[in-house]
Formats: structure tokens, sequence, C-alpha cells
């Protein structure tokens, strides 16, 4: 009897089967021939047609999959140009140093800055890129208790690797080994490896600075003096702590219409992801992506090149789209933006890259942005909104944590304003809640009487975009399940 049971189960397993297969749009090709009726150049122009479709949907993947290492290469490029180095840090348009050297900014972010990324308001800057593969480096840093900081630390790919901070390391500063994949090497006393998965890296610092007390900016930057960096070889020597081998690399000049393709193809070779990725880039093997093999244009087919270059063509509007709406959007038209630790979605990576260049991983901090109010039109300057947060709405947080929102124009950079205020938040000087707990702030151009405050300026006309940031939030502030009830709707208000 058993066994009839289980016969009949199977039968009728088998006839839902075959029935649900009926409705898949599958091409039966045994029943059809796909050549008939058609001419050899017909036969020809379809198959290289489908050849460039192919082509076209790798290219924009591989341009995806490849951005945050031409970003990363840009970055470095900047540091071994003299020039340009010498440029951007006399105007303190990024934190930038030679590599392996630690640049700082030393001071807040105003409109007047024009910085490769999206800046926050809160802390002042550092950044290291690093060089791994002749000589390791040590980063020393000081204990600091009395506010917060982070050092996030990221490989070729822009992917976060562990911190060093208030969160993760208890404020406890040290001396760090960053060295990368391959290296092989005694450790010296007192020193705490941390392996990259390339050889190419970046650092960076962040030191929260505290508006309301004008002589907290110079505490800082008594912190940043601390820090310092050192080549492996010199530790130890009588002179040479803070001293770092200088890094010469030479880059060759790209031409041609499939170029970035080259360069991505060279800057993969250089810092090969890591092994669970590998699959991904094996993907790339019919147009020519290759680890471990140069990338040559005049070895494709035609209809390759001509999907590339299309997939080319259309990456800018791709990102632009992405960029615009990063993360996962929320009903209240926020958007969470895709933690730093990318694993394996890659359009997060490459719009994480473009727009921020690091972006922090959900336990560090949480990130928000969007361009529309609650009702889903464009923010506008010539419209007046507020925020409103219920007492149960405002951010959890960790110690030493704090959250602010930030308005940006189109171009990602801070808006320029009567009372020079970029962004408002919880350490806001002034800030006024309102009797029951609750919070409500004010965005628009003219002031709102006597709430001046609670008031974050908006431009006078045109689009903008808000970002809202929440550094070391508890976990029902982080957790995607229940963070909807902390990024309350922007609520369009009646033209005056």
């Amino acid at each position: 009897m058993r066994m009839k049971l289980k016969l009949l189960a199977t039968v009728l397993v088998g006839a839902a089967l075959t029935a649900g297969y009926q409705y898949l749009a599958v091409p039966d090709l045994q029943k059809k021939d796909p050549d008939a009726g058609l001419s050899r150049d017909e036969i020809r122009q379809r198959d290289e047609r489908a050849q460039e479709n192919w082509a076209y949907s790798l290219g924009l993947q591989a341009y995806v999959w490849g951005l945050p290492l031409t970003i990363t290469d840009r970055e470095r490029l900047l540091r071994l140009n003299e020039r340009k180095l010498k440029f951007v840090t006399e105007r303190q348009i990024c934190p930038c140093a030679p590599i392996n050297q630690i640049g700082h900014m030393t001071k807040l972010a105003t409109s007047q800055d024009e910085l490769p990324y999206t800046p926050n308001n809160d802390t002042i800057y550092s950044g290291v890129m690093l060089e791994l593969k002749d000589d390791p480096v040590i980063l020393s840093l000081p204990d600091v208790q009395d506010r917060y900081w982070s050092v996030q630390v990221a490989d070729a790919y822009l992917e976060n690797l562990p911190y060093i901070g208030t969160r993760a390391t208890q404020g406890k500063g040290g001396h760090y080994l960053f060295a990368g994949p391959d290296w092989q090497g005694e450790v010296p006393t007192g020193v705490e490896l941390r392996r990259l998965s390339t050889n190419s890296g970046a650092l960076a610092l962040r030191y929260g600075v505290s508006k309301e007390d004008p002589q907290d900016l110079p505490r800082v930057l008594e912190l940043q003096k601390q820090v310092h960096t050192t080549s492996l070889s010199n530790w130890g020597k009588p002179d040479g702590f803070g001293k770092v081998t200088t890094v010469k690399m030479s880059r060759k000049e790209y031409s041609g219409d499939l170029a970035l393709f080259e360069r991505m193809v060279d800057l993969l070779n250089e810092n090969p992801p890591r092994s669970e990725q590998r699959a991904a880039v094996s993907m790339f093997q019919s147009i020519g992506i290759e680890l471990g093999k140069p990338f040559d244009a005049s070895r494709l087919h035609p209809a390759t090149v001509a999907g590339l270059k299309r997939a080319l063509a259309d990456s800018q509007d791709l990102m632009t789209w992405k960029v615009k709406y990063r993360g996962t959007p929320y009903p209240t038209r926020w958007n969470n933006l895709h933690e730093g630790s990318y694993g394996f979605h890659f359009i997060n990576r490459a719009e994480g890259a473009l727009e921020g260049l690091m972006v922090h991983d959900r336990e560090e901090g949480v990130y928000f942005s969007t361009y529309e109010d609650g009702t889903g039109q464009l923010l506008d300057g010539q419209q007046r909104y507020i925020l409103h947060f219920e007492r149960d709405a405002l951010p959890q947080l960790q110690d030493k944590g704090f959250w602010s929102i930030t308005l940006y124009g189109t171009n990602f950079q801070l808006v320029d304003n009567a009372i020079d205020r970029y962004s408002i938040g919880d350490r806001t000087p002034g800030l006024t809640y309102n009797p029951d707990g609750s919070l409500t702030l004010y965005i628009q151009h003219q002031p709102p009487t006597g709430l001046e405050s609670n008031w974050l300026p908006s431009p006078d006309k045109g689009l903008f975009r808000l970002n809202y940031r929440i550094y070391l939030p508890d976990e029902k502030t982080r957790n995607p399940k229940t963070l909807q009830q902390f990024i309350p709707p922007i609520q369009p208000q009646a033209r005056s």
C-alpha cells in the first residue's frame, strides 16, 4: 500500500511539472529550424546582432564590476602627480598626501569646497592611499575616549575591512601593520597585523567635531598630529618613525574607444579579487576580460566591439540613475544606502565608490538619502518643508553616536546659505524639542520666524537632496526590518 501511494505521488508531481512546463516561454529548437526561410546574410546579421547585444550586456556589467578599481586608481594617480597634489592640498580639496603618507583636512567641509565625494559636515577627514606590494605600512594612533572617531579600511575595490575606533576598538589607538595578501614576515612587538585582500587600499579617518565649542576643532587638529604612518622597513630605526618608503609607479597612456576596459583589466591584474569573487570575472572572458591576461580589443569580433562601445556610451546614464536612487527605497521616500561590505552587490559597490568613495558598514553608520518629499515630488528650493520626528522616531544611539541631516545640491556638494549651516542634527547648538519630546525641523530658504534654531537652509531655487547620517546606531535603528520608524517623510508646506 505504501509503495502504491509513493507511486501515485510521483505520478501526480510529474503531471504537475509537465503541466507547468507548457507555460514557460522556452523556444522549442527541436521542432522549428530558426534559420528556416532566412538568407545567409540575414542569418549572419541576426547572429551578429545577438552577439553585439550579449557583449553590450556583459560590457555594462563589467563596467559596473570594475568601476571601483578605476576610482581607486584615480585617487592613486592624483597622489603620484606632484603638481596636482600640491594644488588639492593647498586648497583643502581632499585629505591627500603622497602614497602611504597621511593627509589631513583641517576644517569642516563648507559650500566653498569642491570635494571628489559627498562630504559630511560633522567630522574632520584624514586619509591614506596604501601601496603595500613592496613594504607594509604601520599606522600609529592615539587613544581617544572623548568623541566619536573611526578608521575605515578598504581594499582596492573599496570594499570594507575591519575598523579601528570608538566602536571597533573601544576608542583605543595603537600600532597597526597593514600588509598585502602575499606578505610573509615578522610582526614587530606591540603591533597588530591587519591584512588587506589586495596590495592597494585606502584608509579614511574621521574625528567628530563639536560645533557648539569653538575650541574643539583645535583639539582635533592636535589629535591629527599624533597620527603617523611608518614603513615596516623603517620601524625600529633611530630616525625611522613616521617615515615611509617613496612609492614610484607609472601608468601607460590608454587610447582608443575601449581604453577604459584596457585600463580596468590592467588594474584587475594588479589587484586580483578575492577567490570567491573570481567567478564573476570569468563571466567576462567572451568580451576579452580575463584574469592574468591583458585586454586586446584587436582580437575581438567586430560585433563584440560594437556592443562594448554601446555599453560604455550608456554607462554614464546607468550610474547617474543608480547614484540618484541608491540603496533600498522605503515608503517614506528615503533610500537606505547599502553598507560598504558589499559582497556580491556589485552595482551598490560601484554607486558607493562613485559618490562616496568609501561607505560605512551598518554597525558604524547608517545612511539615507532622498531627492523627494513624502508625496514623491522632487525637493525644490522654492518649496518649504518640515521633517517631524515623533519622540520614539528619534534615532537610538550607542555611546558617542550622533545623527545629522545634510543638504546638498545636485552636484553632491554643500549649498551656500546666509548662516553657513549645512547640516542639522542632535548636536546642533540650540536645537529645540517640542514639549512632548518630538522634534520638528524646517527646510526652506527663508528662516522660519522664531524657529531659526531648527532651520536647515535650502537654496532659493533649484533641486536639492538630503542625506541623513546616523553614526553608531543601535540595533533597532540600523536593522532594515525596523529602521522605517526612524525615517519619517519630508512634508511639503503651503507656499506663503
